[in-house]
């Protein structure tokens, strides 16, 4: 039994002899990797400019443009849309139908139209809804000096063009700018003399509410895909578009501003 016990005993002491070696690593062992210590640096100002923040007084690194007020101009430097509400047309963004256009919308921010009732108008805009008459059209354009007279049908596709104009459906179709457009040749229905036109020349439309009568004020080439014509107005105006005779990167463009009185 004695010798039993001092071979355990022997037993033991040498197993403490072996793993006291790797214990000892085991505590000295250690992780290290190629992370940066610092992931971002302070975006304080004291940081930033070694100065203390004098809170609600003035700061040497403050802002230097004088704040404006709602109503008053602003500046690039301040920021449009921090100083005044502006609509945020998108019309031409989505590109759709015939033409490449459609689906437009106006965004302006709640809360914000009293406080700059001085410096902003809300853009004039009529649904084309209960516009439709009894044969499907809803509207009529007549061109007296160059002999036109035709329905406009909504959307700016072939099927709207195929029998007249074609309303472009992100426009308003009555107050502000309406939009149409056409073909130039090779259907029945075309207005590719729109580009003979002058300032001056009269253009009528006739809808549901009423006749509005214009004056042309713009007859000009522009791209394909230019739709700044098309943006919503305070006043009211009509902008016929039709393609230009082989090329077809461009459109002819007529724009006509309604005559007081």
């Amino acid at each position: 039994m004695k010798r039993l016990k001092l071979l355990i005993s022997g037993a033991f002491l040498l197993g403490m002899a072996v793993s006291a070696p790797l214990a000892a690593r085991a505590a000295d062992f250690s992780i290290s990797t190629a992370a940066p210590q610092v992931y971002y640096a302070s975006t304080s100002y004291e940081d930033v400019y070694d100065l203390p923040y004098n809170y609600g007084g003035v700061n040497l690194v403050d802002f230097q443009d004088a704040v404006l007020l709602y109503g008053n101009p602003s500046t690039t430097r301040i920021g449009m849309m921090e100083k005044v509400c502006l609509p945020q047309e998108t019309v031409g963004v989505v590109a759709g139908g015939d033409y490449g256009i459609s689906g437009g919308d106006l965004y302006i921010a709640p809360g914000l139209e009293a406080a700059n009732s001085s410096a902003y108008t809300q853009p004039a805009y009529t649904s084309v809804d209960g516009m439709t008459r009894s044969d499907g059209s809803i509207g009529t354009v007549t061109i007296p000096a160059l002999s036109i007279s035709m329905k406009v049908w909504e959307g700016e596709t072939a099927t709207s063009m195929a029998k007249g104009m074609g309303h472009y459906a992100s426009t308003s179709a009555w107050d502000g700018n309406v939009g149409v457009c056409g073909h130039n040749r090779g259907s029945r229905y075309v207005i590719g003399s729109i580009k003979d036109l002058k300032a001056g020349d009269i253009i009528t439309y006739t809808t549901v509410y009423g006749t509005r009568t214009y004056a042309v004020s713009y007859v000009g080439t522009i791209s394909n895909t230019d739709w700044s014509w098309l943006q919503s107005t305070t006043d009211n105006r009509i902008t016929l578009t039709t393609c230009l005779a082989n090329h077809p990167e461009s459109r002819v463009c007529v724009q006509a501003v309604e005559i007081s009185g």
